[in-house]
């Protein structure tokens, strides 16, 4: 006998349910990493070397220990020294062009002692299995209250009582005097710093967790439930549209909430785990940084699409952005960027609007590239947006270029064809908001950098940022679920069903490449997806 459909289904989704609970699982197992650690080599032009920087939170202190290996004996280790240093001072110690006047500015100065571990394999990248070395090792422990104590530089000067930043660093200033550079071996070091909070029993809590994340776990979580309501939203939208027509443009958009979302909730994970071990998982932060990358692309696209013309009716647009001017070829890379790439995959590369899906494959690549290179200046927690970095830069960039493009797409289409009073209007409107997402995250970033402190820019960054992001997906996710009341933009475009046409018409699209055609629908079963 047959059993009932309901049962089924039951037992189907019981069965995805399993495993999708395995698969996370699976993904968030913590990965095998060490807490900071890296590479050492002293020498009479680079005396110094940066361990490691960590926000320390006011009224606590900050817990360190430092594990080094020497791959060789140090031959005279009298001068060598691990300085602790705060960002009160940080850019003093950067100036002073000599090692000896550096240490000046220290909060604290601990020797390095070593000890003779015997001879063991050398393990070093590149050595053979049969190298043999000595092994010295020292261990140094240390704590530092916060607010530090004045420097020998500045004793008459209180610090006050905030978050601030604290440099860790080995150096050795008798480099600078004797030439004896060929006897200072490598040294691998591995680094544990942690704030500590004192009860007011004396009773101290150690937290891994640096104080310029302070706040941001709230922030994601904002994000995280601000962007599944949206993607929420467009679902519904395209359920209520199966069996029927849906544009494209808002399986992108919804796909943009999406990953904004996930981006949120990896580094929820990141955070929650960094706070118990000291160092996360990369791989989850990585995702983060990768989802993140991909909304903010998702967003241009679709801004940049919709502002060359995207979804509007070609009479509307007439000879604007369809004229074969030399600026006009410039913007096919983004009038269609579904239907490009579309065109691009089917005929693999070999006909078509290549240009389009080219172009719309670089925004996409090039965003999730500048994630990825901004992770190769700090492993512990996204640095994709800040100014300090040459990748943030890059993007300030990026979004400042791709914004002129945007403008110069909607001036086109406004001047163009039989664009009507009511939506040249929208348009502008619409290049104002379009324009200052463009210009808002460079503006965030300028401000951040040049008018906040330095241990109040990273916390006021990631807070800019998801405002900027948060405010274009809510405005995009209005664009394309709003009636035809809500603008002249919704009674024209393609993205609703109007009573005064069908959108299911003119299924297929002449290309520009003599006579060739290129689908404007995807089919799936009785739902189509238009792409025009």
């Amino acid at each position: 006998m047959a059993q009932p459909r309901s049962a089924r289904c039951g037992r189907q989704w019981k069965m995805h349910a399993l495993i999708l609970l395995i698969s996370t699982l699976l993904l968030f197992s913590p990965a095998e990493a060490k807490i900071a650690s890296g590479l050492a080599h002293l020498s009479g032009a680079k005396t110094e070397s940066t361990l490691v920087k960590f926000a320390v939170s006011p009224h606590s202190s900050v817990s360190i220990d430092v594990n080094i290996t020497s791959y060789g004996m140090y031959e005279d280790e009298q001068a060598l020294r691990l300085h602790i240093y705060d960002d009160d001072d940080w850019t003093n110690v950067r100036r002073e062009p000599l090692c000896s006047e550096k240490i000046k500015w220290a909060d604290k100065s601990i020797p390095i002692v070593f000890d003779f571990k015997g001879k063991q394999r050398d393990d070093r990248p590149g050595r053979k299995k049969t190298d043999i070395v000595d092994y010295y090792t020292a261990r140094i422990t240390a704590e530092v209250d916060n607010p530090p104590p004045p420097s020998a530089r500045l004793r008459h000067k209180i610090k006050a009582d905030r978050s601030r930043y604290f440099y860790f660093t080995i150096d050795d200033c008798s480099l600078e005097k004797y030439n004896h550079d060929s006897k200072i071996p490598d040294m691998v070091y591995t680094v544990k710093v942690m704030n500590v909070h004192r009860s007011v029993d004396g009773i101290p809590s150690y937290n891994h967790l640096p104080a310029d994340e302070d706040g941001i776990g709230m922030l994601l979580l904002l994000t995280l439930i601000f962007s599944g309501a949206l993607a929420l939203l467009l679902f519904y939208k395209f359920v209520r549209s199966l069996g029927g027509d849906v544009h494209v443009a808002i399986l992108v958009v919804m796909a943009a909430c999406c990953c904004n979302g996930i981006s949120a909730l990896c580094e929820l994970v990141h955070r929650g785990q960094y706070a118990r071990n000291g160092y996360g998982n990369y791989a989850i932060d990585a995702l983060s940084s990768y989802f993140e990358a991909l909304s903010d692309s998702f967003v241009a696209l679709v801004l940049l699409s919709i502002g060359g013309g995207w979804t509007l009716p070609s009479d509307v647009l007439g000879g604007g952005i369809g004229r074969e001017t030399s600026t006009n070829k410039l913007f096919k890379g983004i009038k269609n960027p579904a239907g490009a790439l579309l065109d691009l995959i089917s005929c693999r590369g070999k006909g078509g609007e290549r240009s389009g899906g080219i172009v719309a494959l670089l925004i996409i690549v090039t965003h999730v590239g500048l994630a990825q290179w901004g992770r190769t200046f700090n492993d512990d927690f996204d640095t994709y947006h800040a100014l300090e970095h040459p990748p943030g830069r890059a993007l300030m960039i990026l979004r400042f270029v791709l914004g002129l493009v945007f403008v110069t797409g909607v001036g086109m289409v406004r001047s163009g064809g039989r664009c009507p009073p009511s939506l040249m209007s929208f348009l502008t409107r619409f290049a104002l908001v379009g324009l200052s997402y463009f210009a808002s995250l460079p503006g965030v970033s300028m401000f951040v950098g040049s008018a906040l402190p330095y241990h109040r820019r990273h916390q006021a960054l990631h807070l800019g940022a998801a405002l900027v992001q948060a405010s274009s997906l809510a405005s995009l996710t209005w664009l394309f679920l709003g009636g035809a009341d809500a603008s002249a933009y919704h009674r024209l475009s393609r993205v609703g069903t109007h009573p005064d046409g069908s959108m299911t018409s003119d299924l297929m699209t002449p290309a520009n490449n003599g006579g060739t055609t290129r689908p404007t629908t995807w089919r799936f079963g009785k739902t189509k997806v238009r792409l025009d």
